[in-house]
């Protein structure tokens, strides 16, 4: 990611996770954001009345949860998918890099605005009424280089309740989308043709 070379110079704490082991939780105190190294991480939102929200499921390479480092306690909970390995980017180490490097601060700004245009983009999606039209924009936003193949790097369920649908109805819409031959799904990779 963006801030790479510049978070070199911290120290990280590595943790190791087992599948459904917790990282952290909403309420606990921060300690400092997070670099997954193997495995997949799920951050949640639970309702008073036990809806969950998931706001982001992180792989390896990705940051996660650098907000925490201008508030007291997190805001989610962050539960491995799979066994897992994080880097955990102490808070008072990472604000004193912040603090004293220019250049850090403007990576961190330009990788929190691209994350906040990805979430105000998803919110878009969740607007739209056909299903069909929902996954097309969801595949669309996500194609790599060659603007075709899609990686799934997690389950499709996650996909599903990132963009407000049911996972059944994902399903049922990619298999249409896939009999229509608009799309290829692979191992792994969806492709659109």
């Amino acid at each position: 990611m963006a801030m790479a070379s510049i978070l070199a110079g911290l120290k990280p704490v590595i943790r190791e996770l087992a599948a459904g082991e917790t990282l952290f939780a909403s309420g606990d105190a921060t300690r400092g954001f997070f670099l997954v190294r193997r495995g997949q991480i799920r951050l949640a939102r639970f309702s008073a009345s036990g809806c969950e929200t998931l706001l982001f499921v992180a792989g390896p390479g990705e940051r996660f949860a650098e907000a925490s480092l201008f508030v007291e306690t997190y805001h989610c909970d962050a539960r491995a998918v799979a066994e897992s390995s994080v880097a955990c980017f102490p808070k008072s180490a990472a604000l004193a890099l912040l603090e004293g490097d220019a250049t850090a601060r403007l990576e961190l700004t330009a990788d929190l605005a691209r994350q906040v245009m990805e979430l105000r983009s998803a919110l878009t999606l969740r607007d739209v009424r056909s299903a069909r039209e929902r996954v097309l924009g969801y595949l669309v936003a996500r194609t790599g280089v060659d603007g075709r193949t899609i990686a799934i790097g997690g389950p499709l369920k996650d996909i599903a309740a990132m963009i407000g649908l049911a996972p059944e109805v994902l399903y049922r819409t990619l298999a249409q989308l896939e009999s229509e031959r608009i799309i290829r799904r692979g191992n792994g990779i969806i492709e659109l043709t």
